[in-house]
This record gives C-alpha cells, structure tokens and sequence, in this order.
C-alpha cells in the first residue's frame, strides 16, 4: 500500500512538473538567473514528454488552492495531443536556444517562448473547464509576444491583428463556458456528458476555437503571424499550439454524445470553404512563412469537415473523433518540419542541394498525400469515415479529397520554389544548426509506422489500388504546377521592355539613333541570356538560343498586326484581370476583417450576448 501511494505521488509530481517546469523557467526570465533558464529551455518539452509516456491515466491532480478548485489529468486522447506537442516544444526548444543568442531581447524571447509552452501543456492537462479556458488564454496571450519579438512594422502590424482575434475568441469562449457550465451544474469536463448543447453556443464554441485554427473567416491573423514570428517559435505556433482549438472542440463538443445536423453543416461548410480557399490564395503569396499559413488554413479546414462528419451520428463521432486525431498529428510533424527547415534555409549561402530540396518535399508531400507517408495514411481514414457516414458526404471522399490533395501539391511546391529562390532574403534570425530539422524529419518518416493503433490504417493504404489514389493526384498536381510556372515564365519574357525604346523613336530619330538602339536591344537580349545560362544550370527552365530570343522581340514588335495575335493578348488579359479582381477581392476582404472599427463592433457585440445571457 506504501509502495502504491509512493508511485501515485511521483505520478503526480511528474503530472505537476508538465505545467510547472516551464513556468518556472519562465519566472526565471525575470531574475539575473535567466541565462540558466536560456540553457535549459529544452528541459521544459522533457518532462511533458516523459510524462505522456510513464503516467497513467488513472493519476488525477486536485488543487483545492487553485481558483474555484482544479483537475489535471491525461486521459487517451490527451496522451496523444501532449506527446505531439512535447515534441514538437522541444525541437523548437532546441532551435529556438541558440535562434536569439545575439538578440538584445533573448530573454524576452524566453520568457513568452515559455509562457506559452506552459499554456499549451496545461490545457492538454486540463479537466475542468476553468483550467482549460485560464491555459489557453495564457498560452494565446503569451504567443503575442512572440509574434512582436522582432520589433518591426510589420510584426507590430501582425501583433495588433491577432491580439483583436484572440481578444474576440476569448469573449465567445467565455459566454459559451459560463452556458455550458450552468447546463451541467458543474465544472468539470465529465459534466458535460448527456448536456444537450444549444445551437448558439455551438456557433460560440466554433468561432472561440476556429480562430486558433484559422477557421473562415478568421483566419485573417493566420498569414501575418506565421511570416512574422521567428522559425522556431512558428514551429510551435503551427505545429503544437494550433492543435489547441481541435482539442478544445473534442472536449466540449465530445463527438459520440453530441448529434447536431445544422452544427454538422456548419463545421463542413466552413472546412470546405477553407480548404479550398487556402490553396487559391496561397499560390499567389511570395513569402514563405506566409505561405505555409495559408496551407496550414487547407489543412485545418479538412480537419474541421472531418469534425463535421463526426457530428451527423453517435456511432459516426465515435470513428471521426480518432480520424481526427490521427490528421492532427501527422499535420503537426509535417508542418513544423516545414517551419524548421525554413529556418535553416533561409540564411544559407549558395543554393539548395539535393539534400535541402528533398528535406523539404518529405514532410511536403506528405502533407499533399502522398503514398507510404502518413499523408497517406490520415486520407485513407478519411475515406473511410465517408464510407461510413454515407451519402450525402460519400462525394467527399471521391471529388473533394483528390481535389484539395492536388491544391496541396501546387501549394508545397510553390513553397519550395520560394524558398529555393530566396538567397537568403527571408530573414528569419535563425543561427541553429539543422539538429532539430533531421529529428522532425524522422518523425514525420517514422511515428505513422511505430504507432500501433493506425496499424489497420497503414495497411490498408499500402495496398495496390489505394497507392494508385493516393499517387494521381500528386502526379496531377506536379503536372499542373510546371505547366503553370512554364506560362508565368512564357508571359515574363513576353514582356521584355527592350523593344518599347525602339517604338518610342518612331518618326523621330536619325540613322545614327536608330543604330544606338538597335544595339541596345542586342546588349538587352545578350544580358537575357545570361540570365537564362544560370537559370538552366540550376534546372530551371530549358536551353534557348540568340536566335530564339531575337525572334521573341521581332515577333513582340509585330503582336498587334495580326488577328490571332490579337485575340491572343484579349484571352490573356482577360484571365490574368479576373485572377487578380479575385485576388484583390480577397485582399480587401481580408484587409476589412482586420480593422479595429469591424473586431471592435464584433467584439462589442460578443460583451453584448454574454450579458443578455447572464441576465
């Protein structure tokens, strides 16, 4: 019986230590003993780590003392989530050590960087819904301060927006708690089962939630945030803290209690909508980080119309809930790889090797779906919940799975050619070496395979006819991103301006001008050529010769006088004006979203409804 209480307190005092170890490194930023606090940010990820591994699920911890009392707890579901995000801290941890070394404000960095790991372990922890609602503000306030740590406009700019949209999911958390908290007569996550949730406070629960996961149309902070922050801490923010809003939907709106049809069409909808729309606006971002946003927004959006489909039945919420979390983990290893390779390449010297390029394509493929990796794997789940649910969302898997997996393969690929170009344009403040990079990426080789319990899963996707689904689109999507960077390319050299000289001095220019001229277009196409020499040494783009560039300008020269040529430049205008009215539609959109004057009245209004519903 001693020995037995003995291991339920070591038990304990390792559950404490998930939480504690980082806020106490974080108290630490505040005292002359910062530098030790700098060099043990790793030992912070170690303890959540170990603790998911060695504490049973039985071990609960009570804080009387704490507000309203507390409860800690790790039950299967939350085992996998702080697993995932111990992991994931830790390799941001350890990049993230040396990334501020020569940073006056290191120990700032600190100090949120810990913060906020501090919120995102406790909130996994949590089993109250006061524990959860305080560690997710602390981990969403914290994370402010890492989106400002450069101190730049821009990243002003983008701590205003996410600070307006953490303010506004804190109010609709808030309200929907206080509802759901009177419904159950209690504060514990267990109370909630048999609660019959009301539809408003569904629609709370999907904006308090969504905006941590970029959810339409909130995702405007989304972009701006991940571009701003330093490589380390956005492999945190995209990799550990985003799955805060999942896991805060599976809490409370347990999937396999609750049956919603009008909730179930909003979350599929919404997740649709943004899956599709973050491969459309991504492929026209020019800035990595940026980039990665706008794929995290897809990616979230599949996982939220999973979470819908896992609302059209109590047998259905039971097999979407683990599809889930299956898509989350092999999203969190995949993403944060991204996040910290853009980290290490961002400031290199030279180009990329064969090395850095498929570094890069593993965990980007295997966000795009591709065969034998965990992309593969978490579709096939997919799959199969729609085979279970049934029509109507039996289209799902066969229209809008290979439709959004061929976005994701233009989307990656674009990254990596952004990345490919930058020459180290993208500063990112990131000195680490590519440690942490290597062990992300043998995670996102190997964790689907050591996981026993997708066994069923992998083996079914490994089979001959699923290598085939998985594969086309991938293949399409290759096809489709080369056809359309060779016609980018096409109307780029299209509209060369050497021969706009020699249209200007029509009528008015003597033999001796006109021979400048002409020397000048020939110096102009000669430069031409050594740029495309060095384009085609990298693999770029094909040989062409003088010959072929001099009868690129003639035939520029002459692109009006013929009816083809003309009815050519028409389609081509019309179709890159509607491409970019869309894509200002969008920018203006996302623009007005993030106003003070349109958060403020949202934000008014949500204060509004807290108070009529108290009343």
């Amino acid at each position: 019986m001693i020995g037995g209480d003995l291991n339920h307190g070591i038990y304990a005092l390792m559950l404490s230590l998930v939480a504690g170890t980082p806020l106490l490194l974080a108290s630490l930023c505040c005292t002359p003993m910062r530098k030790i606090a700098a060099q043990a940010l790793p030992l912070a990820a170690i303890s959540a780590l170990l603790a998911s591994f060695l504490v049973p699920s039985y071990v609960l911890v009570e804080v009387p003392w704490f507000f309203m009392s507390g409860r800690m707890g790790l039950d299967d579901t939350g085992r996998i989530f702080l697993c995932v995000s111990a992991f994931i801290w830790l390799l941001a941890a350890l990049s993230g050590r040396n990334q501020v070394d020569n940073d006056p404000e290191n120990n700032r960095f600190n100090g949120f960087f810990l913060a906020a790991m501090a919120g995102n372990f406790g909130l996994i922890l949590a089993q109250d819904m006061l524990g959860y609602y305080l560690f997710f503000a602390l981990m969403s306030f914290s994370a402010y301060g890492l989106v400002v740590h450069k101190g730049t406009e821009e990243a002003h700019r983008a701590g205003r927006s996410y600070l307006v949209f953490v303010m506004i999911g804190e109010v609709a958390l808030f309200l929907a708690l206080v509802i759901l908290a009177d419904s159950a007569n209690g504060l514990l996550l267990e109370d909630l089962i048999g609660v019959t949730i009301h539809p408003f406070v569904l629609v709370l629960l999907f904006i308090g939630f969504g905006i941590k996961i970029g959810a339409l149309p909130f995702h405007v902070w989304m972009p701006t945030s991940y571009q701003a922050v330093p490589a380390p801490a956005a492999a945190a923010l995209a990799g550990a803290m985003v799955n805060a809003g999942l896991l805060g939907w599976l809490r409370f709106i347990p999937l396999g209690e609750v049956v919603s049809p009008a909730g179930s069409l909003l979350f599929i909808v919404a997740g649709g909508l943004a899956a599709l729309y973050g491969v459309i606006i991504g492929l026209n971002r020019k800035r990595a980080g940026t980039i990665l946003a706008y794929s995290s927004i897809s990616q979230m959006g599949i996982m939220t119309v999973i979470f819908g489909l896992g609302l059209t039945g109590l047998d259905a919420g039971d097999h979407a809930a683990f599809i889930l979390i299956l898509y989350a983990v092999h999203h969190s290893l995949a993403k944060s790889s991204l996040f910290l390779g853009y980290g290490v390449l961002a400031n290199r010297k030279g180009p990329l090797s064969k090395w850095h390029i498929a570094g890069l394509l593993l965990p980007s493929l295997s966000l795009a779906g591709m065969p034998l990796t965990s992309g593969a794997v978490s579709k096939v789940g997919f799959k199969e919940l729609t085979n279970f649910v049934g029509e109507p969302w039996l289209v799902l898997s066969g229209f809008f799975l290979p439709i959004t997996a061929v976005g994701t393969t233009l989307l990656v690929l674009h990254f990596i050619r952004v990345v490919r170009h930058c020459e180290g344009s993208e500063k990112t403040g990131s000195t680490s070496g590519p440690g942490a990079w290597i062990a992300s990426l043998l995670a996102v080789s190997l964790a689907i395979w050591l996981w026993p319990a997708v066994q069923i899963h992998v083996d079914y996707s490994i089979a001959a006819a699923k290598l085939w689904q998985s594969l086309w689109p991938i293949v399409t999507g290759g096809l489709l991103f080369w056809a359309w960077r060779r016609c980018v390319r096409r109307r780029e050299i299209e509209a060369r301006p050497f021969v706009r000289d020699i249209n200007t001095i029509q009528g008015h220019c003597s033999g001796f001008d006109w021979w400048k001229k002409l020397h000048q277009v020939i110096g102009g196409i000669e430069e031409e050529l050594k740029e495309h020499e060095v384009e085609r040494r990298n693999n770029l783009v094909p040989y062409k010769s003088f010959s072929w560039f001099l009868r690129q300008e003639m035939k520029s020269i002459y692109s009006f006088n013929g009816v083809a040529s003309t009815v050519k430049v028409l389609i081509s205008g019309l179709s890159g004006s509607g491409y970019a009215g869309i894509d200002f539609f969008l920018r203006k959109t996302e623009k007005i979203m993030g106003r003070w004057t349109v958060v403020g009245l949202s934000y008014v209004l949500l204060c509004i409804l807290f108070f009529f519903f108290l009343g």
